[in-house]
């Protein structure tokens, strides 16, 4: 028996957002929200849309950083900077955002796709991007979050002949939603720490002021990823890059590229230098000092305002970090080291408190308090993933993972060595910027998950195993 082919389902009617943008294709999504590819239908261009999850409308910082992103941009004029088309607000609080819509690829996909990077490449992009940062700078805008994926390079033909005239790439600065606009309201409590770890600025991390020479430094870095083909403190941060980076203890760009010119090196070196005052004072002057090392590697760059013997911080080569895991020749394989065992060091909190209660109450009392502690510290770590997990509705199984442990804390079943493998763990991913990103969410539901199939007991092997797998590697 045949059946008749059934009609394809209608399609549903195209949507339009404030009453001029028609939808026509999501070109991507992230914790804030979508990006579609847009037609305006007041000019029939086609423009990229920015929707923020209608969740979020209720999330005041959500919202903030919308509003300052639209800032951001309606107050820039510079082919360097992606331009603003509309910043408007829907009718369940959501708002949006019309931008041009880019094509090409970011600075950080040819990164990947190419490896390192010559010096004579990277000039034309150095130059358009000194030029929209100028333009922020002189709006009193600090981008702050100057990477490789918010450096959008949008012509590859044109890309090639900038490489070979000199002349700015066709480049825009994207992403300023984390932006210090002057005059625009803050929202961030003093010391609190903005952007992304990997680029920022000492000043930046430590909640110090920032200005224009903080999103220097992060161009230095970017510069430095491009040429050497890794972080500047990948050598030296294997447990606490935040401290490498306020110290300085970055790899000298030379000791990796020894083709380098000692002008270019001193010019990423420069920028980078940890104390604001030594970096180059607009950027303006770092790409003339850029071009000039390019043009001629051994050029005399100006040093620094600071005569220190060392004022950039730069630390003794070490060796490199592996690029990718590959299966080792038999002549490399080396007898594993002893494996390290951490004290969870958050234990001795509910054990110092308790300790201090048995004159007064005796054993009950510190039993007692080592309860109460664990249970504070685990309702604390909850309520913090739990708050983030609203910008990530789609990671229904990672929720379910913090559910089932809050379930088996509810039935006084999480030991105070597991308490503090998640609420250590919840505490080192919001120390970065206050947020949990969905890399570091990963990791506390995988701890989680682990503490359920564990039945909530964890002794100091199994801290060690799941907090520092590393030193099991």
């Amino acid at each position: 028996m045949t059946h008749a082919p059934q009609p394809a389902p209608e399609a549903p009617p195209p949507r339009v957002v404030g009453g001029r943008f028609r939808l026509v294709r999501e070109l991507g999504a992230g914790g804030m929200g979508t990006v579609h590819e847009a037609e305006d239908l007041q000019t029939g261009a086609a423009v990229a849309l920015k929707l923020m999850r209608p969740e979020l409308s209720r999330d005041e910082r959500a919202v903030e950083r919308f509003r300052r992103e639209g800032a951001a941009l309606a107050s820039i004029r510079s082919p360097a900077v992606v331009e603003i088309r509309e910043v408007g607000e829907l009718e369940d609080g959501s708002l949006y955002i019309a931008m041009e819509l880019l094509h090409g690829e970011t600075l950080g996909a040819k990164m990947e796709r190419e490896g390192t990077l010559q010096p004579g490449q990277l000039l034309p992009i150095v130059r358009g991007v000194c030029a929209g940062l100028t333009a922020a700078h002189a709006g009193g805008i600090v981008h702050r979050d100057v990477k490789p994926s918010n450096i959008h390079l949008t012509d590859a033909r044109a890309l090639l002949e900038a490489e070979r005239t000199g002349a700015p790439a066709p480049v825009k600065l994207v992403d300023f939603g984390v932006a210090r606009v002057s005059g625009f309201s803050r929202m961030t409590s003093t010391g609190l720490a903005i952007g992304t770890v990997r680029y920022m600025a000492p000043e930046q991390l430590s909640g110090a002021t920032v200005d224009g020479r903080s999103d220097l430094y992060s161009l230095g870095v970017v510069l430095y990823e491009a040429l050497a083909g890794e972080s500047p403190f990948a050598r030296h941060a294997h447990d606490d890059p935040v401290g490498a980076i306020l110290v300085g203890r970055a790899t000298p760009l030379d000791s990796l590229r020894a083709d380098l010119g000692p002008a270019v090196v001193a010019v990423v070196h420069r920028a980078m230098a940890r104390v604001a005052g030594d970096r180059f004072a607009s950027a303006e002057e770092l790409a003339e000092a850029f071009e000039a090392a390019v043009r001629d590697p051994h050029a005399a760059i100006a040093a620094p305002p600071s005569a220190a013997a060392a004022p950039l911080g730069f630390a003794e080569t070490v060796p490199a970090l592996p690029r990718r895991v590959e299966a080792p020749l038999e002549s490399e394989v080396r007898e594993r080291a002893p494996r390290r065992r951490r004290f969870p060091w958050l234990v001795l909190l509910p054990l110092l408190v308790g300790g201090c209660l048995v004159p007064t109450f005796g054993i009950a009392g510190f039993v007692g308090c080592g309860g109460y502690m664990t249970d504070v510290q685990m309702r604390s770590a909850l309520r913090d993933v739990r708050g983030e997990l609203i910008r990530y509705p789609e990671e229904t199984e990672r929720a379910q993972a913090i559910e089932n442990l809050a379930s088996l804390h509810a039935a006084d079943r999480v030991n105070v060595v597991a308490a503090a493998a998640f609420g250590g763990t919840v505490q080192r991913a919001l120390n970065g910027d206050n947020r949990i990103d969905p890399d570091e969410l990963e990791d506390i539901s995988r701890i989680a998950a682990d503490i359920v199939a564990q039945g909530g007991a964890y002794d100091l092997d199994r801290y060690n195993e799941m907090v520092h797998p590393e030193d099991s590697l």
